[in-house]
């Protein structure tokens, strides 16, 4: 595996982490109101987190399919 793949699954793993960190952190604090209130006012920051999930997700595609063919020609 080259190098440039594995800082980005490193990337993506620091993200998948951060997620569920995040996550665990609301949860504790579900019976604090204002918390998830001004959460809440972050929402599109939210909304760009998920985005680059799935942009992560779409670029280890295209680059596993991308080397698929690259094997499949040798």
């Amino acid at each position: 595996m080259s190098t440039k793949r594995i800082i980005l699954y490193a990337v993506f793993a620091i993200y998948q982490i951060g997620i569920f960190l995040f996550t665990l952190y609301t949860e504790s604090k579900k019976d604090d109101l204002d918390f998830l209130f001004s959460v809440f006012n972050y929402i599109s920051y939210f909304k760009f987190g998920a985005l680059m999930g799935v942009v992560f997700l779409a670029i280890d595609i295209f680059w596993t399919r991308a080397a698929s063919k690259k094997e499949s020609s040798l």
